[in-house]
């Protein structure tokens, strides 16, 4: 997704230094930074306070600091950093204890259920969608993050790439192991339930 105009206004008045755009870009993009930061850190509270950390540092960002590409890309940039942070100070058996209870960050489904489907129908969607996640929560945390960003949080190439620090080769190389990655572990989970 491309940065939109509303996108370019508010980045240049971030650049400019007008503080009251703030509220805007909360407003804009606050609820998509708290579901990827929810994702990755597996805790709401924290991720809500790594959002507004996040939107402190837009308040104090020095003119020749601000973001030159795109908003949103820099945004989760500073989003992941902060969340990569955060996972970094738990405890190895915190993070293990945390992904136990991830279901809470997947609240959202992945997978819309169709209210026409079949009771079983449905079971065989819920299923398939809990496989998914659990896949996806057994990624290594540089693959996972890019799964989330691309495919969940709808972000472009060029974003996913600006929010890692990859260049745009290096990024899609690396959606596209972890595509790799999640198919086999899919398929596995496919076959071993046969």
């Amino acid at each position: 997704m491309a940065v939109s105009e509303g996108g370019h206004e508010l980045l240049d008045r971030l650049r400019r230094g007008d503080k009251s755009v703030i509220e805007e870009i909360e407003n804009l993009y606050g609820m998509e930074l708290r579901a990827f930061c929810s994702r990755m850190v597996y805790n709401e509270a924290l991720a809500e306070d790594i959002v507004q950390d996040v939107l402190m540092t837009c308040c104090r960002i020095e003119e020749d600091k601000a973001p030159r590409e795109s908003l949103r890309g820099w945004l989760y940039k500073l989003t992941r950093n902060r969340s990569i942070d955060e996972l970094r100070k738990m405890h190895p058996k915190a993070r293990l204890s945390a992904l136990q209870s991830s279901r809470d960050a997947w609240l959202n489904p992945v997978v819309p259920i169709d209210p026409f489907t079949t009771p079983a129908g449905k079971a065989v969607k819920r299923d398939r969608t809990r496989q998914v996640q659990m896949a996806i929560d057994a990624m290594e945390d540089d693959l996972r993050e890019v799964v989330i960003m691309y495919f969940f949080q709808g972000l472009s190439r060029a974003e996913v790439s600006e929010a890692i620090g990859l260049t745009l080769s290096g990024t899609k190389a690396r959606i596209a192991k972890s595509t790799r990655l999640l198919r086999e572990k899919l398929r596995a989970l496919n076959d071993s339930s046969l």
